[in-house]
């Protein structure tokens, strides 16, 4: 029995519907950005330049959005691809906020909508779920682990235990987590303070038509 055939033949649907919900939620961000800008900039006629350079990379970033999430195909083939013959084994660590693949520096997975499905092969797991980095050309991840071999971080297993002298809401603001969660600088400068500026421009625009119809 070829049993990532089979998995991935089962699961394909599930995966499915997360990879479109991801991309469609970065979607919706994009395009009810790029109508507040349109609007500001129709109404109020303020920062045109400067708007039209925000319209535009908004534009391109839906495209390149939109792009990728046709692409679902290809790249489910290819992590099916890398467990045949034989199914790829992770060794998975589990943090406070991702679950690190040991094997690959590279990718941590984050905790948050991540999916643990059963696999043919009762002894393992097939863990869904998209890479901690804030931007990533390719989030989507699909890693085979035996759950009875996951680890803990150690300072993870500390704070699981109550050692953690930290309240748990501020724990993802320290330095460790947002280093961690950065990426390289490349990453962390498109997908941290260019969705900022984004934010602070909407927020801005949104305070003016506030004042202006109230």
């Amino acid at each position: 029995m070829n049993v990532a055939a089979a998995d991935f033949d089962y699961y394909e649907r599930t995966i499915r519907i997360m990879y479109q919900k991801y991309y469609r939620k970065r979607l919706t961000f994009c395009g009810v950005a790029l109508v507040i800008i349109l609007a500001y900039t129709m109404i109020i006629g303020d920062t045109i330049l400067l708007n039209s350079l925000l319209m535009i990379l908004l534009a391109a970033a839906m495209i390149y959005l939109y792009l990728q999430q046709q692409k679902f195909v290809s790249i489910y083939q290819g992590f099916l691809a890398e467990n045949q013959p034989e199914l790829r084994i992770h060794q998975i660590q589990e943090e406070e906020y991702s679950y690190n693949v040991m094997d690959d520096e590279h990718v941590r997975i984050n905790k948050k909508n991540v999916r643990n499905l059963p696999s043919n092969n009762k002894q393992y797991t097939l863990m869904v779920g998209f890479s901690k980095a804030f931007f990533s050309r390719e989030p989507l991840q699909i890693v085979y682990y035996d759950m009875l071999d996951l680890t803990y971080e150690e300072k993870f297993r500390l704070k699981r235990n109550g050692y953690s002298s930290m309240p748990r809401f501020l724990r993802r603001f320290t330095l460790s987590n947002l280093r961690a969660s950065a990426g390289n600088a490349a990453s962390f400068i498109f997908g941290n303070l260019f969705l900022l500026f984004i934010l602070y421009r909407l927020l801005r625009y949104l305070w003016s038509f506030l004042r202006m119809f109230f």
